[in-house]
């Protein structure tokens, strides 16, 4: 890996993601071991509870590092047992598709080479010679690129659903007597919607991992507008 991998390819960062939440479970479950001599009554109780969401936690970070390796949203129902993960990974495209520990890639890789060899002696570079940075030369040039050409989608996506939030806010103070297709804030939503709509769909086309995700929300988005375009505001 070079140097200047600052940020790796969405797939190596959601894998460091994982890997980095799994860290962080395993010391914090560690800590449970040892037997404190009369804790306050319910303590026991609330570290473990603290660790079941830390596990949570993990599952959301496997399931994006699964979608980002092109697993299906299906394949990800089946082994998960569980149907609500389009907010997770949407959630994860919002904020960049980089690893949550604030580290370069590079670096948070290194720390947890040396976290699994300090366990494990014999194990060397146990996390980064599963990257694609390392084992194919020159993808995270190419990843750089691919996140820069898409740059501009991701900002405009970004400035729509702010200008989305802030219409929703003028159509939750409508009163009754404001409920009509034609009245300027709900012409607004429509716009905003529509955008919305056309953003989503670009990039299911533009940044095919998370496709599936981008297309159902390009759907929603369009049906939404069609209901307030047909019933405005109010039957929306």
């Amino acid at each position: 890996m070079s140097e200047e991998s600052n940020t790796l390819s969405p797939r190596d960062e959601s894998r460091l993601d994982l890997a980095a939440c799994a860290r962080t479970l395993s010391e914090r479950s560690a800590r449970l071991v040892a037997v404190e001599i009369d804790p306050e009554p319910g303590t026991l109780i609330m570290q473990a509870r603290e660790i079941q969401a830390m596990a949570q936690e993990l599952l959301s970070a496997a399931v994006v590092a699964e979608r980002e390796r092109y697993t299906s949203p299906e394949q990800v129902v089946e082994a998960a047992g569980n149907a609500h993960w389009e907010q997770t990974v949407l959630a994860w495209a919002r904020d960049g598709r980089r690893n949550r520990a604030g580290l370069p890639g590079l670096m948070l890789a290194r720390s947890l080479d040396e976290w699994v060899a300090k366990h494990n002696p014999d194990v060397l570079d146990a996390v980064t010679c599963g990257l694609d940075a390392t084992r194919f030369p020159g993808s995270a040039a190419f990843a750089a690129y691919e996140r820069e050409r898409v740059a501009a989608l991701y900002a405009a996506l970004e400035e729509a659903e702010e200008a989305r939030e802030e219409v929703w806010k003028e159509l939750n103070a409508l009163s009754e007597k404001e409920d009509s297709v034609d009245h300027p804030t709900n012409l607004r939503v429509v716009a905003a919607l529509r955008r919305l709509t056309q953003l989503y769909t670009d990039l299911s086309v533009a940044d095919p991992p998370l496709a599936v995700e981008y297309r159902s929300r390009a759907t929603w988005n369009s049906t939404a507008a069609d209901r307030f375009e047909e019933h405005g505001p109010m039957g929306g």
